[in-house]
């Protein structure tokens, strides 16, 4: 008897190994389905209106950041949604204005926002992020209230997909404005508007 234990007595730290890595695997299972706050379920939209799955997966890295822009259909009846990657900056709101004005990627998206278009500057006061557009923003305008009405919200939709904005006031060469071709009310600070969201891209 003495002898059998001997022979057999090796195979007590395999099978404490063994107990040992089906435990870890139990554990990340539960992590992973079964925690709150592990892997989301099929098809829900994350804070940015994006599907949390058959989402590209950009090479994001320390020196990068994803954003979000906002603009057109071919329809030209509401705004669409584009991914962008863009170099971490002091300045997020700058940077994120001019990736909007240099229009966008995907063929079937179109920019709302008049030709030559160019950012003065923006800052952020009280709460409110104040963005200074050039003169074209409002003399390059069709006249039409669609255009009026997405120009603005491409851009307010687009700021307020950034952390913690919440209010857009848009200025024309440093002034208040009323309207930009009298449809849409500029004159208060604007708030991000979901209904004129088409799709997600």
């Amino acid at each position: 008897m003495k002898r059998r234990k001997k022979r057999f007595a090796f195979l007590h730290p395999i099978l404490y190994i063994l107990i040992g890595m089906a435990v870890f695997f139990a554990i990340v299972y539960a992590g992973e389905y079964l925690i709150p706050g592990g892997k989301k379920n099929q098809g829900t939209p994350d804070d940015t209106g994006f599907l949390s799955t058959g989402q590209t997966s950009l090479a994001i890295n320390e020196s990068t950041v994803e954003v979000v822009l906002y603009f057109t259909n071919e329809e030209f009846t509401g705004l669409v949604a584009e991914k962008r990657l863009i170099k971490k900056s002091n300045s997020m709101l700058e940077a994120v204005l001019q990736e909007l004005l240099r229009g966008p990627r995907l063929s079937s998206h179109y920019s709302p926002l008049p030709e030559s278009t160019r950012l003065n500057g923006v800052f952020t006061e009280s709460g409110i992020v104040y963005v200074d557009l050039s003169h074209e923003m409002k003399d390059g305008q069709s006249g039409g209230t669609t255009q009026e009405l997405l120009s603005i919200f491409s851009i307010v939709d687009t700021l307020t997909s950034l952390p913690d904005v919440k209010r857009i006031k848009l200025l024309i060469d440093g002034k208040e404005e009323t309207t930009l071709c009298g449809h849409i009310d500029i004159s208060e600070p604007l708030e991000r508007d979901e209904k004129l969201i088409a799709e997600i891209q």
